[in-house]
């Protein structure tokens, strides 16, 4: 391991410039566009529940996701809106094997498209032959070692499920914007940039991971993931491979309006990488310190999320 300081001098020459970012994103976006999905409403299992403060009297239901490039099938939750036509709003999921959900944006009037995925977990349950012999999840060692199911495949799983939500009825295609919490919140920023702010509204981020490598020193619950990897691949590619999924890289390409928050009592994910990033956003952003906060999503941020998805969503 590098000594204290010396991992962001020693990253610095090998993340990607903002020309190498802007090919890769537009370089994974056209080769997901060449692929063709197919979402199914699972029929047999759907969830009824009340959500929000309203009685939501529509059924809510899982969505499996089915590529036609052999990659494997994945799953969402479908949260239809009461009035329509409607805003999109997508959840992305934290770092494990979830499809996360919030009842309480479902009264803000959006159809929201909660996605997971990798195919870590299913309707059923956790795919838990998946995971790594110690009970984590790949994607963010698979990503710095350059081996396949790593976040340029967890991100183009992504792209295909809003796809398919964008093309849904009542859906109104051109008012689509992200959220979500700790990887939510970080892959959130990164599929804005994927997609460019013509077609992102907004971007609400809550204690994003992905979020300036090199400062955590790859400390962390989340973060020493990396430990391993670090000493058994060349630090060059190591850097290079991370530098390309961190949001740091792709900061010059958010020009939609974008909300950060991060939390005082987070080991996870440090304020120090969210307030870099916050510095170099370009355009119309937000920073919120909750000075109690640990890693997960609060009843705050939820506040927070609302009141940024009603000025621009």
């Amino acid at each position: 391991m590098c000594k204290t300081g010396s991992m962001i001098q020693e990253a610095a020459p090998c993340y990607p410039g903002r020309e190498e970012i802007d090919a890769w994103a537009v370089r994974l976006r056209m080769k997901t566009e060449a692929v063709s999905v197919e979402g199914v409403l699972l029929e047999d299992m759907p969830v009824r529940v009340p959500f929000g403060n309203s009685p939501n009297t529509l059924v809510n239901r899982y969505v499996r996701f089915t590529a036609d490039d052999g990659r494997r099938p994945f799953y969402g939750y479908w949260q239809p809106a009461l009035n329509t036509p409607a805003p999109l709003l997508i959840n992305l999921p934290g770092y494990g094997s979830s499809i996360s959900m919030h009842p309480q944006l479902s009264d803000l009037g959006f159809h929201i498209l909660h996605i997971s995925p990798l195919g870590y977990v299913t309707p059923q349950g956790t795919v838990s032959e998946l995971a790594l012999p110690d009970g984590n999840w790949p994607v963010l060692p698979n990503t710095a070692v350059g081996l396949p199911g790593g976040y340029e495949d967890w991100l183009s799983d992504c792209l295909l499920a809003i796809r398919w939500a964008r093309a849904q009825p009542d859906v109104l295609p051109d008012r689509l914007s992200l959220f979500g919490t700790s990887q939510g919140g970080g892959g959130s920023l990164l599929l804005a940039s994927v997609l460019g702010a013509e077609n992102v509204r907004c971007v609400c981020a809550d204690l994003p991971f992905l979020t300036d490598f090199p400062r955590t020193e790859l400390r962390g619950a989340a973060y020493s993931l990396l430990r391993p990897v670090y000493d058994a691949v060349p630090h060059g590619d190591f850097w290079r491979r991370l530098g390309c999924i961190d949001t740091i890289s792709h900061a010059h390409r958010l020009t939609m309006p974008v909300m950060l928050s991060a939390g005082g009592a987070d080991d996870t994910c440090p304020r120090e990488t969210i307030e870099h990033l916050f510095q170099l956003l370009p355009n119309t952003k937000q920073y919120t310190f909750l000075e109690r906060q640990v890693h997960t999503h609060s009843r705050s941020s939820m506040y927070l999320f609302a009141a940024w998805l009603r000025m621009y969503a």
